[in-house]
């Protein structure tokens, strides 16, 4: 059951780490514009189920065209087992506008840089496709997401623990109270990761765990945004995926 839940953690850490800015879970389609840098630096602590971790992330992107990033993110986990998870690689394509409306669309792999026999990263390379929307109305902002995960589990314990494919339906809402503050609240559902009858006796493959997030984002300059985050679990609270409660910080740095 301990591998299970770190197997889970560390899919569902992947998975957040790589959709958006920190603190949300749900992407924008906004990119950095040509030649122009991004990095973001966050960690976060979390409960699931008995077990405790801290984990963190960074993510370099870069802006190809004025609507193209391309992006980096190797995540790490802090609270032992310590390591770096799955490195993920993608690109973010703002590929339609419409005045105050966008649609993109954001592919990334993941590569087995972390040790699943540790409960770091899956042991093989995996991929996704996040399909992003975005509304902007004076000071509000909204952006919905629908994402697939194509899972794939060098160990046979994970293949036999885990689905391999899984979904996600999230969206935001932010208010923007001065060009230096802004609050978001965050919602969305992801397929549970567990097949039914797995390893650890639980049943709950039918159930799929939700989630409620808050967030605060101050920005002392144009170029820096300061956040703070609180995830909370909606459902299934057995389920190996459902992260209970989750706190964390982080910082952007655009140049």
């Amino acid at each position: 059951m301990r591998q299970l839940l770190l197997t889970a953690l560390s899919s569902c850490f992947l998975m957040q780490a790589a959709y958006a800015n920190h603190p949300l879970v749900t992407d924008d389609t906004g990119t950095q514009d040509s030649g122009n840098h991004q990095l973001e630096l966050n960690t976060d602590w979390l409960r699931q189920n008995d077990t405790h971790s801290h984990v963190a992330n960074f993510t370099y992107s870069y802006g190809l065209l004025k609507n193209l990033d391309i992006y980096v993110n190797p995540p790490a986990t802090l609270s032992q087992p310590s390591g770096i998870n799955d490195i993920a690689l993608g690109v973010k394509w703002r590929l339609l506008e419409h005045d105050d409306f966008s649609l993109g669309v954001k592919p990334e792999i993941t590569f087995p840089s972390g040790d699943p026999n540790r409960g770091l990263g899956h042991g093989a390379a995996s991929m996704s496709l996040t399909l992003l929307g975005s509304y902007q109305s004076g000071d509000w902002a909204f952006s919905g997401n629908l994402a697939a995960y194509y899972n794939r589990y060098r160990l046979t314990s994970d293949q036999q623990a885990n689905r391999t494919m899984q979904w996600r339906l999230s969206a935001y809402a932010l208010y923007e109270f001065s060009p230096k503050l802004s609050l978001a609240l965050d919602g969305g559902i992801l397929s549970n990761t567990e097949r039914a009858g797995d390893t650890s006796g639980d049943m709950h493959s039918s159930s799929n765990p939700g989630y409620l997030l808050t967030g605060i984002i101050y920005s002392p300059t144009p170029n820096l945004d300061l956040d703070l985050g609180l995830k909370f679990g909606i459902g299934c609270g057995p389920c190996a995926a459902q992260t209970h409660r989750q706190v964390g910080v982080g910082a952007t740095w655009r140049f």
